[in-house]
């Protein structure tokens, strides 16, 4: 399987990384082909402007060079796997862009009209700062779930979408002894769901 990560952290130390990196290894080590997309370091215009907007009673789409490459990106792979820090229970704003831009009408979503968007996987990789019975309590975990795979994912026709929520962040025994060797395994299992 092709798979590409989308990627959404400034810093290149932080525990998104580490758990991006120990999930890549994982798909590599089970024989998927792996590429990166950060959208920090591509400096990605997260703004949807006039000329990416919906153009809803147009048979075409006109887009910018930058929204044609990434939907071009994403039609070369059988997955994508967004790889982000909860904020708000939601994505951040740069990742947030990309998708309002780049799943954009008649390529992700088409009001019953065609779309061309091939994708029919999406893995959601999030880390959080509160723990799981936090999160539990304020129904984020439900909220979360419900977000990424019925509003986004299952809305643009993708059939297998999974949330994973790396909870409690600031806990580094919790962190080296469980999110980084769980990330690496869901890699190596990412094709058996």
């Amino acid at each position: 399987m092709k798979v590409l990560i989308i990627l959404a952290h400034p810093r290149d130390n932080s525990l998104v990384y580490s758990i991006k990196n120990e999930f890549e290894k994982g798909l590599k080590d089970s024989g998927h082909e792996v590429n990166t997309l950060d959208l920090y370091k591509v400096g990605f215009d997260p703004v949807l402007r006039e000329q990416d907007e919906p153009q809803w009673f147009e048979e075409t789409q006109a887009h910018t060079e930058e929204v044609l490459k990434e939907m071009e990106r994403i039609n070369e792979h059988d997955a994508v796997v967004f790889a982000f820090p909860l904020y708000w229970s939601t994505l951040p704003a740069i990742m947030k862009g990309y998708i309002d831009r780049v799943w954009n009408y008649r390529f992700a979503y088409g009001h019953g009209h065609p779309t061309t968007m091939k994708l029919d996987k999406v893995f959601w990789i999030a880390t959080t700062g509160a723990s799981e019975d936090i999160l539990t309590k304020r129904k984020a975990i439900d909220f979360t779930n419900h977000y990424f795979n019925n509003v986004i994912a299952a809305y643009c026709g993708v059939k297998n979408s999974k949330v994973k929520l790396f909870h409690d962040s600031l806990n580094k025994q919790l962190i080296t002894e469980k999110h980084i060797p769980e990330a690496y395994q869901q890699g190596l299992g990412f094709d058996k769901w």
